[in-house]
């Protein structure tokens, strides 16, 4: 019985010291909003944009070239030997696979600059949050996307660091911004 006793109130003894600590702040904070309302990534946006357009129009063009050699097949290979079948056939198939290739290339080079351009701007954007959470003397500050309950008592910290990465004005998350 004492051995429980004491279990007790040594797991009980930490949480009430904590309960009676009334400077503890905890804050929580819009990441999402703030990360897509930094300038730094309306610019990796636009350089990513530009990227996705050049391979798109490289997209296009093999397509065409495809589109363009099965056309030529379709309409000439009642007067082709087998021979020179199973050649453009060939060289379909071939056109094909390069397509495919550089479609699949394209997309890991695009996320890969994506997130190689991302970094740095989630570091900075980390590192104000440890600055602010240091300077007004925040416990834990978490982010409000993964938050299950907050009390009506909890602190938004999105101004402080707003403010403090010199944002203007935050923008709202689009159902396009999220990939749906």
């Amino acid at each position: 019985m004492r051995k429980k006793l004491f279990l007790l109130l040594f797991l009980v003894a930490p949480i009430a010291t904590f309960a009676q600590n009334a400077n503890v702040k905890l804050g929580y904070i819009d990441i999402q909003t703030l990360f897509i309302s930094m300038p730094q990534t309306a610019a990796a946006d636009s350089i990513i944009k530009k990227a996705a357009a050049l391979r798109e129009a490289e997209v296009k063009r093999l397509e065409d070239e495809y589109t363009r050699k099965l056309q030529d097949y379709k309409e000439n290979e009642q007067k082709w030997d087998d021979v020179i079948k199973q050649n453009r056939m060939e060289e379909l198939q071939s056109l094909q696979l390069k397509m495919q290739n550089f479609y699949q290339q394209a997309q890991a080079d695009l996320q890969k600059q994506q997130e190689q351009l991302q970094v740095p701007i989630l570091e900075k954007l980390r590192k104000t949050i440890d600055e602010v959470g240091t300077e007004n003397g925040f416990l834990y500050i978490f982010d409000l996307n993964t938050l299950q309950f907050k009390s009506k008592d909890a602190i938004d910290v999105t101004p402080f660091v707003q403010k403090k990465l010199g944002i203007k004005e935050l923008k709202t998350i689009t159902p396009q911004m999220l990939g749906k």
